[in-house]
């Protein structure tokens, strides 16, 4: 994969300046007021420019673009029409981002070609270019960066295409009374050492069609963890190659990709009555043991018994229904939500000593009581699979959007949690913004298979997630990713800069 491509020209003589720029000029090929050279965007080359700057202008830049930053910026191109059709192989990206460049192999003739995007009214990224039937990657390359640089000399309005009413989608700037705002929205909108989260979450939410009117103001005041949740799945899947089926009210999403779809009602556990978890090991055992599936039990029930059935609805014709649940009944009680959907999905819990399984009846807590095994209830078998995953909150956007370049470079995470081990929990610690630091989305996502799902959901399908399953004997088997945090807590700050003492 190439870097790019810089075209230069030089604007000022190296009379007078140190012999080292103008050997660096020599370098670099112009070595001549208004001569033109074209270069390969390598980090040495922009090394070399930025020695000379004051001799330089920069006409062109076309940089690589990492899979995680393109997603952010225009995953939501992704069409299901194409997504079957072609496949993405390298991204591009001018230095000021209004143009992407995509090189693509067609799956059907196994040839070459690529697509340009530009920015439309509302800011969202739009296919404007495009060619096909290539030998090779390489000359499919060539002729990207040619039409890119092409491109980049048009004006905004070229890229245009009509249709785009109204102003482009902005989920941070309040359309309600600050008093109304979200606690968290507030920290979003305002903190510096959350920015990451916020760049991220501006550049994926230019795609957005409010099909309800009110998601933006639901996202800034009452319902701003269920909102993000659903922000989450969206970037899950993007990040996996789906395409969003457009125009869908519900469910909430069908995603579609070259090995299939999945069809997901996102929804989420509200605060209620502060029940805190108990203090004592054997009281907080009780509490994720019965609380916790209550509360939890009660949302994917309620699925169950829509009036108007999702797996029913033309566009879910053979094609498997999740369910993806969040827990924010209380601060923290997503740390127990894998453990907790597990016991009341399956209806089966496990001895943590030998592994002997127990079967559930009911979760009971005081006066609460909550039937177990949702998988057994009567229309569950439209149900293929329950999801959840501890990790879908805040912190994650923040820690994504540092990754994928958004957000202040100042901005330090240190992350610590439990990882999944065979049948007990691994400490561990993580510096975010070290430079081997990775993480992806799906991270975290646990997944629950219905075993009399009409239609079973591939494993394959989401890959990267822990998936159980019930045996017929009661055990349940899972595949485990070689790193799967069950919780984390991210300590979140910004870093002062150091001042240069003065020789």
């Amino acid at each position: 994969m190439t870097q790019g491509l810089i075209k230069v020209v030089q604007t000022g003589s190296p009379i007078r300046r140190p012999a080292c720029q103008r050997r660096t000029l020599i370098g670099l090929g112009p070595n001549k007021i208004g001569r033109v050279r074209t270069l390969e965007n390598t980090h040495s080359v922009r090394g070399m420019i930025d020695k000379v700057r004051h001799m330089l202008s920069v006409l062109v830049e076309i940089k690589d673009l990492s899979t995680r930053r393109f997603n952010a910026l225009a995953g939501y191109v992704r069409n299901p029409a194409t997504v079957t059709v072609f496949e993405e192989a390298e991204w591009y990206i001018t230095g000021d981002e209004r143009l992407i460049g995509m090189v693509v192999r067609d799956l059907e003739d196994d040839d070459w070609g690529w697509i340009i995007l530009g920015r439309d009214e509302r800011l969202r990224f739009r296919a404007i270019d495009a060619n096909s039937s290539m030998a090779s990657i390489s000359d499919a390359r060539r002729d990207l960066m040619k039409e890119m640089e092409f491109h980049n000399g048009e004006p905004d309005d070229s890229f245009y295409q009509g249709d785009a009413l109204g102003p482009p989608v902005d989920f941070i700037t309040p359309i309600v009374p600050l008093e109304r705002l979200n606690p968290g929205f507030r920290i979003l909108r305002s903190e510096a050492r959350y920015s990451p989260a916020r760049e991220i979450i501006e550049a994926m939410m230019r795609f957005y069609e409010d099909m309800d009117g009110n998601f933006v103001e639901q996202f800034q005041t009452t319902a701003f963890d269920a909102r993000l949740w659903e922000l989450y799945l969206f970037a899950t899947f993007a990040e996996q190659g789906y395409a969003p089926a457009p125009e869908l009210a519900i469910p909430d999403f069908i995603f579609l990709g070259p090995d299939g779809g999945i069809g997901i009602e996102a929804t989420s556990v509200n605060p209620g009555a502060l029940v805190p978890p108990p203090a004592s090991p054997q009281a907080l055992a009780a509490y994720i043991e019965n609380y916790v599936p209550i509360r939890l039990g009660r949302v994917p029930r309620r699925k169950l018994e829509h009036p108007t059935p999702y797996w029913e609805r033309p566009e879910m014709d053979g094609i498997p229904f999740v369910i993806a649940v969040q827990d924010f009944h209380s601060p923290g009680a997503m740390r127990f939500i894998s453990a907790a959907m597990s016991d009341y999905v399956f209806g089966v819990r496990h001895n943590l000593d030998d592994g002997s399984p127990e079967l559930i009846d009911e979760h009971v807590w005081d006066q609460l009581r909550e039937r177990s095994g949702l998988f057994s209830f009567p229309n569950a078998e439209n149900v293929s699979a329950v999801i959840v995953n501890a990790q879908g909150t805040l912190p994650k956007f923040n820690r994504l959007g540092y990754l994928a370049g958004f957000g202040s470079k100042n901005v330090r995470m240190v992350r610590k949690g439990v990882a999944q081990d065979e049948r007990h929990g691994i400490p561990f610690v993580q510096v975010i913004h070290a430079p081997r630091y990775s993480e992806t989305w799906v991270e975290g996502m646990t997944v629950f298979h219905n075993p009399d799902a009409r239609i079973p959901l591939d494993p394959d399908l989401i890959p990267g997630a822990c998936h159980q399953f019930l045996q017929p004997d009661s055990s349940i088997v899972s595949l485990t990713p070689p790193f799967h945090p069950m919780f984390s807590e991210t300590a979140i700050w910004v870093a002062r800069r150091r001042r240069r003492r003065k020789s």
